[in-house]
């Protein structure tokens, strides 16, 4: 047995550990903080008080706003020229994916010259990063513990990964109370997105015993809160279970990559502007319905986290469930089609030409062509 396995973020979780960020800054020993968030999170009033608590740690801080969703590298770059002229030594992120993403590179690009793109693959990044701090606002994601950033190159169509031991953040404040606002839609929508981080670490080729202990929870803590949480946002129990369940589902991916729903996801997102929990959502089912007969017992295992009476079941009956159980999930949840989320079906031969190209394809435990590909997304359309 061998395997290599890291958790690259230090957690304090728990309602409120938010307010503890200033507290954490000056332990660390600096002074000029870089703050990265996005619109809609400053709107919805969680970035004010965090913002507060640093002022009242008397640090200095900047703030940049213009976070996208799939982020782009104009973005990055913007940012970062404005963390360098104000003499910034430490980034905070606060929001989802999109924002923790875009946080993690400036880091990046303060120690280390543009373009960002010199930094894409693995361990590409050669300057030691200064301490970086992630306050995620979404159960969702998982960037706030894992060690890469997804970026959007819009000139080429398609994303590209910066990954390594500098990427990720030094400090994860996990904070529930920062998704009791989160609309039904995107609790969702992010909440699919870490299922099928938690699933797909679990079916990867890189799976390991620490990873697949994650997953299996993950999926575990999502099956059993999600809905509840999109239906009663305020729940906080449901809340904290969610987060806590994203948490581990990022744990479990970052070391055990993830597969074939990702591929797909990435070329949607660089050519369609798709939400990347949205699309993850709707071709998960028919991802797992592909990857069965590679891994049949690691399907059944996966029913038997989601709480389904696969147990005694043959492989393929309990694919069969885990797969209409997937599919009910994004009805319960409204979850569109790919057609109800706006992708053009003109774009899917591209898409499934794009997914041979994906990193995650390379993880994927069956090998796929494009028809293959086309196939799911027909199913998923």
């Amino acid at each position: 047995m061998e395997f290599f396995f890291t958790v690259p973020s230090a957690v304090t979780f728990g309602p409120g550990c938010s307010k503890k960020v200033g507290e954490v800054v000056n332990q660390l020993g600096y002074k000029n903080v870089f703050v990265v968030y996005d619109a809609g999170v400053k709107a919805a009033g969680i970035v004010d008080p965090i913002v507060d608590a640093l002022k009242a740690a008397n640090l200095n801080v900047v703030e940049y706003d213009k976070v996208l969703a799939n982020p782009p590298i104009e973005c990055v770059e913007e940012g970062a020229t404005l963390a360098r002229n104000a003499g910034s030594e430490i980034v905070v992120a606060i929001g989802g994916g999109s924002a923790i993403d875009t946080a993690k590179c400036v880091n990046v690009l303060l120690s280390n010259p543009s373009p960002l793109t010199l930094y894409e693959g693995v361990n590409n990044v050669k300057n030691r990063t200064n301490p970086f701090i992630a306050i995620p606002t979404t159960a969702g994601t998982g960037s706030e513990v894992t060690t890469m950033a997804i970026i959007t190159d819009e000139a080429n169509k398609r994303k590209f990964a910066v990954h390594g031991q500098y990427v990720g953040a030094a400090m994860a404040l996990v904070d529930p109370e920062l998704t009791l606002g989160l609309p039904p839609f995107l609790t969702a929508t992010t909440g699919v997105d870490a299922l099928t981080h938690a699933i797909e670490a679990y079916i990867s080729k890189m799976n390991m015993i620490p990873s697949d202990v994650m997953a299996l929870k993950a999926i575990e803590l999502i099956i059993q809160n999600l809905p509840e949480a999109t239906k009663n946002g305020k729940n906080l129990e449901a809340r904290s279970n969610m987060m806590l369940g994203s948490l581990m589902a990022g744990i479990a991916f970052t070391n055990a990559m993830v597969t074939l729903a990702h591929s797909i996801a990435h070329p949607l997102g660089a050519r369609c502007n798709t939400p990347h929990g949205l699309a993850n959502a709707c071709v998960l089912p028919y991802v797992v319905e592909f990857n069965a007969p590679a891994v049949p017992q690691r399907i059944k295992d996966i029913g038997i986290a989601m709480g389904l009476p696969v147990q005694n079941m043959s492989y393929e009956d309990a694919a069969k469930t885990v797969v209409d159980a997937l599919i009910a999930l994004n009805k319960e949840l409204g979850i569109p089609t790919l057609e109800g989320a706006k992708v053009p079906r003109e774009v899917l031969p591209q898409v499934a030409e794009d997914v041979m190209k994906e990193p995650p394809t390379f993880f994927n435990p069956r090998e796929c062509t494009p028809e293959d590909v086309m196939a799911i997304l027909n199913k998923a359309y």
